[in-house]
């Protein structure tokens, strides 16, 4: 019989057929332990359970035929448990999948300098607004999420699954990397390994950034990016007026000769970026619509192919064996492996040895009895 053969049994697809040897097995292990000689054996015995077990007149070994089945619920449940975890499989689910060739890298700076408040209420509170609401627009695209500063390096992988991102994107603040600075060399680095080697979709980077590099090699790692036709879309958080930045001591920083440090956006490097390889710039001092944007740097080029589809699979059954499963594990833990012995009524009898079992002895009380006459108190 072939490996689909042996899948498909009695009518129903099972995930892994191998694990209904056990269900002939475990009924057998069952009996053994309530019945045979592994309830009598002494490294196995069970004297909670032979407590259950003892009669009214004397303590016997195992219950006799008399005393009803033991064992049952336990192998039915065992056996019902062994038909779940083979996971068997009957009819179909239909599911709605969103296929999108697109993929999107958010590359976000986290140097200190995107701390400053000349964007309300920060430059980086700005860029994470924005990220949030391209995320409600898109529908189906991978997206990825690198963060750099002094070092970069990949937090999210591409995936359709947003809510990863979402759930990370709020603890992210320049403490989170510990080298400070902004290394775009190591982020255009990072980005053209996050992207796959196939140049069938539609590839974004988008940067958000004021624009400080301190690394002029940067533009060594557009080469790789252009080959795999990634479009880079850059923007500009901050002002030109700039602003100065705070010191957690609620002051502000200052440079080694003793002077206040004032960040100002530099859309130099960030133009360059987006000219270089077909993208586009924009400065996020006010509002963008980056899914707008994104929508139009599409019409420039090619389209990413994007599909909504129904697939079926196969529905999983095993809750119809799991249920009723957990219900007869659950009666032969009350009924056939006690934690507590029952109470019952123990009359003279002799034990299985043919000894005398003695009469329980009942409690006397002692009174201290006083000899003397006693005194009468005058009133």
């Amino acid at each position: 019989m072939g490996e689909d053969g042996m899948n498909h049994l009695f009518g129903v697809n099972w995930e892994y057929p191998w694990v209904l040897l056990a269900v002939p097995i475990l009924p057998f292990v069952a009996w053994a332990l309530f019945r045979g000689k592994l309830g009598r054996s002494a490294p196995l015995s069970l004297p909670k359970i032979m407590r259950r077990w003892a009669g009214v007149r004397a303590v016997v070994d195992r219950p006799g035929a008399a005393r009803g089945p033991r064992g049952t619920w336990l192998g039915a449940g065992l056996m019902l448990v062994a038909v779940a975890l083979a996971r068997p499989q009957l009819g179909n689910v239909e599911e709605t999948v969103f296929d999108q060739s697109r993929e999107v890298l958010i590359a976000l700076d986290l140097s200190a300098s995107m701390l400053a408040d000349d964007v309300k209420p920060t430059r980086l509170a700005r860029a994470k607004l924005l990220i949030g609401n391209l995320l409600d627009e898109l529908q189906g695209e991978r997206v990825g999420l690198a963060c750099f500063a002094g070092t970069a390096f990949l937090q999210v992988p591409l995936s359709s699954d947003y809510e990863v991102l979402r759930d990370i994107l709020p603890g992210l603040d320049p403490s989170f990397l510990p080298q400070a600075g902004t290394d775009f060399t190591g982020m255009l680095r990072v980005a053209a390994e996050a992207f796959g080697q196939s140049t069938a979709a539609d590839r974004f980077l988008i940067v958000l950034s004021d624009g400080e590099a301190h690394d002029p090699e940067w533009r060594t790692g557009l080469e790789e990016l252009k080959k795999k036709g990634v479009k880079i879309i850059s923007l500009g958080v901050g002002t030109a007026a700039g602003s100065l930045l705070s010191d957690p001591q609620g002051g502000v920083i200052k440079d080694g000769r003793g002077a206040a440090v004032l960040t100002r956006l530099e859309p130099a490097t960030l133009e360059e970026l987006a000219r270089e390889t077909g993208g586009a710039y924009r400065e996020a001092a006010n509002w963008v619509d980056l899914a707008e944007l994104l929508s139009e740097t599409v019409q420039q080029g090619k389209t990413g192919d994007f599909a909504k589809t129904r697939e079926a699979r196969q529905a999983e059954r095993f809750q119809w064996a799991l249920a009723p499963a957990v219900f007869l594990l659950a009666l032969s833990l009350a009924f056939e492996i006690p934690t507590l012995p029952g109470r019952r009524r123990v009359a003279m009898g002799v034990t299985t040895s043919g000894e005398t079992i003695p009469l329980p002895l009942n409690k006397k009380t002692t009174k201290l009895v006083s000899t003397e006459p006693r005194k009468k108190i005058p009133a």
